[in-house]
């Protein structure tokens, strides 16, 4: 019985404050859908994939122990790629005006730690100048590797590119728009729960009992002194 009357007066708090709650949840959703739609800058991604590993000619035979050297070496090769050294040549090749800072924000270095594949990602508003960091980035690496780990063991595995149908990976203004859509639902509803807790003013029979904590004899309804009505009516055509 009390689960019941909790039920209904949880039905009967939301009831009461549904137009709070419509209005809430419809401006967070079309405040989000407008930023998403119309505000945020597209971003696109581009990516390629590396292989570490020994070229057949040195190494016919497949070593354990230099598979694992190279899964190791990986977490290093990731270090070399966003070093200051190779940020310099990549802006150098292709003329970017960006700092250190910025460039290495772009590119994310991916791994599993039981592979010798890494993905390089590169992150931009333009398509194309992300495909070109990338491709740029993995160019100088293949080179300058060989100098700085005196090793040949760095493969490219898939090109940097992105297709002419490709869509931007953020934002994603329709997730964006239902996210908000439920975020809102469930904020408008906790204010709700919020006001109606810290509210203890009486505005029906029933609050009575339930806040003074006494039972409720009758209801006298308000009756209108007619002497005084009739007394207002004579005021207000003297006043004329």
């Amino acid at each position: 019985m009390a689960e019941a009357l909790n039920i209904k007066d949880l039905f009967q708090m939301i009831k009461k404050r549904i137009v709070l709650i419509i209005i809430f949840t419809t401006l967070l959703t079309a405040m989000t859908g407008i930023i998403s739609f119309f505000i945020l800058s597209p971003v696109y991604q581009a990516s390629t994939q590396i292989l570490v590993n020994q070229s057949k000619e040195k190494s016919e035979l497949y070593n354990v122990g230099e598979i694992q050297t190279n899964i190791q070496l990986i977490e290093t090769y990731s270090e070399i790629i966003k070093s200051p050294m190779m940020l310099e040549k990549v802006k150098e090749r292709l003329n970017l005006d960006i700092s250190n800072s910025a460039l290495s924000e772009q590119i994310k270095i991916v791994s599993n730690g039981n592979s010798q594949i890494f993905t390089i990602k590169v992150e931009g508003a333009d398509p194309k100048i992300a495909v070109s960091v990338a491709s740029a980035i993995t160019d100088i690496f293949q080179d300058e590797i060989k100098t700085l780990m005196n090793v040949d063991n760095v493969n490219v595995l898939s090109k940097a590119n992105i297709g002419d149908n490709s869509s931007p990976i953020k934002p994603n203004p329709i997730m964006n728009t239902i996210v908000a859509c439920f975020a809102g639902l469930v904020i408008s509803l906790i204010l709700t729960f919020m006001i109606e807790f810290f509210d203890k003013t009486i505005k029906v029979e029933s609050d009575i009992e339930e806040h003074l904590k006494i039972p409720m004899l009758g209801i006298v309804n308000l009756i209108e002194n007619k002497k005084k009505r009739k007394l207002k009516i004579c005021n207000q055509n003297l006043k004329r």
